[in-house]
């Protein structure tokens, strides 16, 4: 997958000039999404098969993530301070049973998928870990159809500012991270990518 998203990367960065005006590969249809979270029970029947590691659509995984940010009490800033103190002390088992039962309510958070992937990882728990890895890659890999990323014209659109932590690091995996600034309603990350000479800008906006 990294080998795959660096390829892809690096492609975009060299034809920069070409793609300046380019809109988002898929933008996401907020009326629609509005709707299907107003729909309660195919809403709950949607959050259930991606729960299952089924694989949704686009607009089908653009409805569940993005209707995150739609749902009643929904904080941007939400952490998970005991899973990620449970975590970092090693007890993986007792972090993997706190992941599901925030996942049940909170399905598409990325930390939640990343960490419960590192946790089945540490466990053994090869059911689990495909399963996570499944659900965790449908995100990112709808983040990464939202925009160009490389310029300020098309963002990546992400539903938290840790999602950008959780893309950027995990996901496309840069050999390290060098800044991060907020211009104007972007995040902006610089990263350094293989077998790129110069550091990349990545852009992110907010749903």
């Amino acid at each position: 997958m990294k080998r795959i998203i660096t390829s892809l990367l690096l492609s975009l960065i060299l034809s920069v000039p070409a793609i300046m005006a380019q809109t988002a590969k898929y933008t996401p249809d907020r009326k629609a999404i509005t709707a299907a979270v107003s729909d309660k029970a195919a809403y709950k029947a949607l959050a259930d098969r991606f729960a299952t590691g089924q694989t949704l659509s686009t607009d089908d995984m653009a409805a569940l993530y993005y209707g995150t940010a739609l749902q009643p009490g929904f904080s941007a800033s939400q952490t998970y301070p005991e899973i990620a103190r449970v975590y970092a002390a090693g007890d993986y088992s007792t972090a993997m049973n706190q992941i599901w039962a925030a996942l049940a309510k909170d399905p598409a958070n990325l930390y939640l998928l990343f960490t419960g992937y590192g946790a089945a990882s540490s466990l053994g728990n090869e059911e689990a870990k495909t399963l996570l890895q499944n659900r965790l890659l449908q995100v990112c890999d709808l983040i990464f159809l939202t925009g160009v990323g490389v310029t300020q014209e098309s963002p990546y659109l992400v539903v938290r500012p840790s999602d950008v932590d959780e893309f950027v690091v995990k996901y496309i995996q840069p050999t390290s991270v060098n800044g991060r600034a907020k211009i104007a309603n972007l995040e902006a990350v610089r990263v350094a990518i293989e077998n790129v000479g110069d550091d990349v800008i990545l852009y992110f906006r907010q749903f």
